[in-house]
């Protein structure tokens, strides 16, 4: 790996640790757990995107669903 790409994973491991949001928070818990269930985190690592794309569908489902119960506004003329 070249130097410069090592310098860009560094950074952006350094990012990661110090992140609050809760997929870093689980993905922390994850990393530490992963010595102890490590052939399922070895499928887990090469599934990535794979995993990133099924939590998108869950939640475009969802807005969908929500935008789709919306209350419909009708205008009222005032005099």
């Amino acid at each position: 790996m070249s130097k410069p790409k090592k310098e860009e994973k560094s950074k952006a491991a350094r990012e990661h640790e110090t992140c609050c949001c809760p997929f870093c928070l689980s993905s922390r818990m994850i990393e530490e757990a992963k010595e102890q269930y490590s052939g399922f985190f070895t499928h887990m690592r090469k599934a990535r995107i794979e995993v990133l794309r099924a939590f998108r569908t869950l939640i475009d489902e969802r807005i969908s669903s929500l935008e789709e119960h919306k209350k419909k506004v009708t205008k009222v003329k005032v005099e």
